[in-house]
């Protein structure tokens, strides 16, 4: 692997946590650059230094080979400066660099060095300031180190990348940056994101990961916002966000009070991914509209074995017959073949052919091969009989089969 083509917010990341595997794979990719150059000896040997950790010997090798102006020359200047940091040399480090930069402006090493630069400064207290490196990449990696260093005076600077003219790439990854710290400022400065301060992107952006940093501990503020926000988009956001809170409480309440159908429909389904089939049906009880109701029965499904005990209480005793239709043939999904019984006990039971067919379906999307083949023996209705013969008809299951040779065998 090559580290010079990695971008700097992997760089970052690596850096952040084990800096020396990340100069060991570029010094690496270095070697191997340079197996046919003039130079190429020296600099091996200079790899050789790094690997057993010989600093001042590195030194005297990389500052031989940049001499020499070569094809390694730009890699040997970050190695002489890494070696010379490792040696306690960081001022001479720092001078190395700054000759790169000055002697090889378009350098691949470059972003090497900068990363450097900047450990070298933050072990020093003197962190190097964002607005100095003009690459976003970079900005960020500074920001990282001085969030580490120096938060009083990270998080102006973070505030003024959110309200500034700055690429909407780097606002998000500075807001990434800001949702990771658990200081007083930094969340403060989220929580003002979050509530619309910087732009309505941004605040979608900030009320998300609010969410994942705080988890719980957001939901007051995420309803806080809701509440006074006329944002469709913002509204849905924080409704989406309680999924990752857990707080299913506030998506009830929202459903309960929301006017806007859409939104009502998006808090229902997020409680059927939460699998909270008990607030469902209480929901659904709740209300007389009826494409209400058919968003909380579709949303049941989700909620899995949850959603079992609610939908078979919708499908006992609900009037609207499209709705306890729809209510059976979900019962099938969401319990498959735990349900069984009771879908065959509905299909006997009523005399009704539609509420029959939704049973047939039911069975069907249950994966009933065994009970759609005892009902169609025992059909006398020639319509009902090849209803069931349909659906079994695209099973492919062995009694399935075995029974349509029956038939053809007839």
């Amino acid at each position: 692997m090559n580290i010079r083509v990695l971008s700097t917010a992997v760089l970052a990341a690596v850096l952040s946590v084990a800096p020396w595997p990340l100069h060991a794979l570029a010094l690496e990719a270095g070697a191997a650059d340079g197996a046919s150059s003039d130079d190429a000896s020296l600099y091996a040997d200079g790899t050789r230094a790094i690997n057993e950790s010989r600093w001042q010997d590195a030194v005297g090798l990389f500052d031989k080979v940049a001499q020499i102006r070569g094809e390694h020359a730009e890699g040997a200047l970050y190695w002489k400066a890494y070696a010379e940091n490792k040696e306690g040399q960081s001022a001479s480090a720092l001078g190395t660099c700054g000759e790169l930069r000055l002697r090889y402006p378009k350098s691949r090493w470059l972003e090497e060095c900068g990363a450097l630069e900047i450990e070298i400064r933050g072990k020093s207290g003197d962190p190097m300031p964002p607005q100095a490196e003009a690459d976003d990449n970079l900005k960020l990696l500074a920001l990282n180190a001085l969030m580490q260093q120096d938060q009083a005076q990270a998080v102006p600077i973070l505030q003024k990348i959110l309200t500034g003219n700055q690429s909407e790439e780097l606002k998000s990854r500075a807001l990434f940056v800001l949702a990771q710290n658990q200081s007083p400022e930094a969340q403060k400065l989220i929580s003002q994101v979050a509530h619309g301060e910087s732009g309505p992107e941004l605040q979608i952006k900030a009320i998300r990961m609010l969410a994942a940093a705080r988890g719980k501990g957001s939901d007051d503020t995420l309803a806080e916002i809701y509440q006074h926000s006329s944002d469709a988009k913002v509204k849905r956001a924080i409704l989406q966000s309680y999924l990752i809170t857990g707080d299913s409480a506030k998506l009830l309440a929202a459903a309960r009070q929301e006017t806007d159908p859409d939104l009502v429909r998006a808090a229902v389904h997020t409680l059927g991914a939460m699998s909270d089939g008990a607030d469902l049906l209480t929901l659904y009880h709740a209300t007389n509209n009826a494409q209400a109701k058919a968003d909380i029965i579709n949303s049941l499904i989700a909620s899995g074995r949850n959603g079992v005990a609610p939908l078979t209480e919708i499908a006992g005793s609900e009037q609207d017959p499209d709705l306890r239709r729809k209510a059976i043939r979900n019962l099938g999904i969401a319990g498959g073949m735990s349900v069984a019984p009771a879908l065959v006990s509905t299909y006997e039971k009523n005399s009704d052919v539609e509420t029959k067919k939704a049973a047939a379906q039911a069975l069907f999307l249950a994966g009933d091969a065994h009970d759609l083949v005892a009902l169609a023996r025992a059909e006398k209705n020639t319509d009902m009989k090849q209803y069931l013969v349909q659906q079994l008809s695209v099973m492919h299951n062995e009694e399935a089969t075995a029974y349509m040779l029956e038939i053809l065998n007839k």
